[in-house]
């Protein structure tokens, strides 16, 4: 092996591994993103079992765990729970879809309302009145060794 040789093997073992130490970190985000997405995206909730009376809507506050660019953190959240007659649950978004605004359930009316801009909806998240554009947006939901987690947000 002469020199111009053996400077052109060099140089191609330190292109490569130049060229495998800027990717090893790309393929590590971009696998520890994947496996994170399929990880989180069942929340537990609450137990199935919990003080959910059936066809009554209780407020349930939630931590999921949020990333936001480089930094994790656990963040609380309120879901809207009702437990319908045959076990299964509905849990709506609490935020109304016309601006945003929290809105609270009524048990006299057995309605949602919104208090920015007057809208409603009935127990099964459709809007009744108001502004908003469409019903509530509702989660997925499944039980799962007796508890209750929550899916994606599906919006309306």
């Amino acid at each position: 092996m002469n020199r111009r040789n053996f400077l052109a093997k060099l140089t191609h073992f330190f292109s490569l591994a130049l060229g495998a130490l800027i990717a090893l970190p790309v393929f590590r985000f971009l696998l520890e993103s994947l496996k994170e997405q399929s990880d989180s995206s069942w929340v537990s909730i609450s137990s199935a079992d919990a003080n959910i009376a059936t066809d009554e809507f209780v407020q349930i506050s939630f931590k999921r765990l949020v990333q936001n660019g480089w930094t994790r953190q656990l963040v609380e959240e309120l879901v809207w729970v009702r437990k319908k007659a045959d076990g299964s649950f509905i849990v709506f978004n609490p935020h109304c879809t016309h601006l945003g605004c929290a809105f609270g359930w009524n048990s006299n009316s057995k309605e949602f309302q919104c208090p920015c801009h007057g809208g409603k909806f009935d127990r099964d998240g459709k809007r009744i009145a108001g502004p908003p554009p469409r019903p509530l947006d509702r989660y997925e939901t499944k039980v799962e060794n007796n508890v209750l987690k929550i899916g994606k947000l599906m919006k309306a």
